[in-house]
């Protein structure tokens, strides 16, 4: 049991480190730690916990700037998507998960790594809100089945011309939504020992403060591009491991 915290704690202090220092792929770093300790379920559940902690303070630094005439279709194809995410989350056995998660951060790291030159996507504006709820949607079902939600809208984002800042007044508020919704569907839907969820919540707590703390540190030391590289290539190299 002490190992199984010690872990968990391990996983969410580097999580919040990456979230400090680059601020993106908090369930992609947590959950290839936690998968050797705990069962899918537990992991989404307590992911979620955690990702609306640490959101919660990004979105309250830049509330006044969220434009909700480009969150709310988001927003909308997150509360389609997410139901259908955590109903797949209950028929799927550890080692499917395992594999499958493995595949998604190898792909996620190399495309990250690789960065390919896409063109913009123009679209009319009835069009584009369209796609925009189906983005949310599709990403929805990734975040109730694994905490996978950020990395879709933060590509497409990007794709639609939108520049660094209004991109973060989406896709943050839109991670931090889907991880409240998540969150409260797992909880309700999804078999999970109460107890020891609150001791690995508890011992997430201290490691979450100090990473985030120590990761926004971090970003006044290097360049955001060098430890966003290293921390990718970490993740490729985790998820290599998950599919040996």
């Amino acid at each position: 049991m002490y190992y199984d915290l010690a872990l968990v704690a391990l996983g969410a202090f580097l999580a919040a480190l990456v979230i400090g220092s680059v601020g993106f792929a908090f369930a992609i770093v947590v959950t290839g730690i936690w998968i050797y300790v705990l069962p899918p379920a537990t992991i989404v559940l307590l992911a979620s916990i955690c990702a609306v902690l640490l959101h919660s303070v990004n979105v309250w630094q830049f509330r006044r700037e969220i434009e909700f005439g480009l969150l709310w279709p988001f927003l909308i194809g997150s509360a389609l998507g997410v139901p259908l995410g955590v109903l797949a989350l209950r028929h799927v056995d550890a080692a499917a998960f395992r594999h499958l998660f493995g595949v998604l951060m190898v792909v996620y790291s190399a495309f990250m790594l690789l960065r390919p030159r896409l063109p913009l996507v123009k679209l009319a504006p009835a069009a584009a809100r369209v796609a925009d709820a189906g983005v949310g949607w599709v990403s929805g079902i990734l975040g109730g089945l694994a905490m996978l939600h950020g990395t879709l809208p933060t590509v497409w984002c990007s794709l639609r011309g939108w520049d660094k800042r209004r991109s973060r007044c989406v896709y943050q508020p839109y991670i931090g939504f889907t991880a409240i919704l998540v969150m409260v569907m797992v909880g309700l839907n999804v078999g999970v020992d109460t107890v020891q969820l609150g001791l690995y919540l508890l011992a997430c707590l201290p490691a979450l403060a100090v990473g985030l703390w120590l990761g926004l540190r971090i970003f006044d030391w290097i360049s955001e591009e060098r430890f966003r590289r290293l921390v990718l290539w970490l993740i490729l190299a985790s998820g290599v491991a998950l599919l040996a």
